[in-house]
């Protein structure tokens, strides 16, 4: 999988800088971060990247046990919602004009339905389901490792 840009945080440094070029409070509670990642690719083109983030702070009423939720505020603490729009090879002299048309664009089509009373909610009803079973999963690969680890040594010498 190709590298994403994500802004720094306590467990994620990015290979590059970005800046949060704006913040705006919605209507229905929730704090939409826009980002600006662009950097130089070579010469005078560049890499113009948008990225959209809303951090959504979940609810226990969301997950399935009160293990799975004391489990991700252990390791994740929020879910977020990600846009992220690029565009290589722009020439530098178009590269304000090709971020800014990029981030109105997205505005202009997304933003009602993030501010929509109910997003977060509908969010989170997606979201979680797949958290828990990634979880379990991680879980279960690892059972089996482990599963295979003490075959192999219980094994090892013994002639076939």
């Amino acid at each position: 999988m190709a590298y994403q840009w994500l802004p720094p945080s306590k467990k994620h440094q990015p290979l590059w800088p970005g800046e949060c070029v704006e913040v705006r409070e919605l209507s229905n509670g929730l704090r939409l971060e826009i980002w600006d990642y662009s950097r130089r690719l070579a010469g005078d083109r560049w890499l113009v990247g948008l990225l959209v983030q809303i951090p959504i702070h979940p609810d226990p009423r969301f997950f399935s046990s009160p293990e799975f939720y004391e489990r991700f505020l252990r390791e994740e603490e929020v879910f977020y919602y990600r846009y992220r729009k690029e565009r290589h090879f722009v020439d530098e002299k178009e590269r304000e004009t090709v971020f800014e048309t990029l981030k109105e664009n997205f505005l202009r089509a997304a933003l009602d339905y993030l501010s929509h009373p109910e997003f977060a909610e509908r969010f989170l009803r997606a979201e979680v389901p797949l958290y828990e079973r990634r979880v379990q999963w991680e879980e279960e690969v690892r059972r089996k490792e482990e599963e295979a680890e003490k075959m192999e040594e219980l094994w090892r010498d013994r002639p076939i």
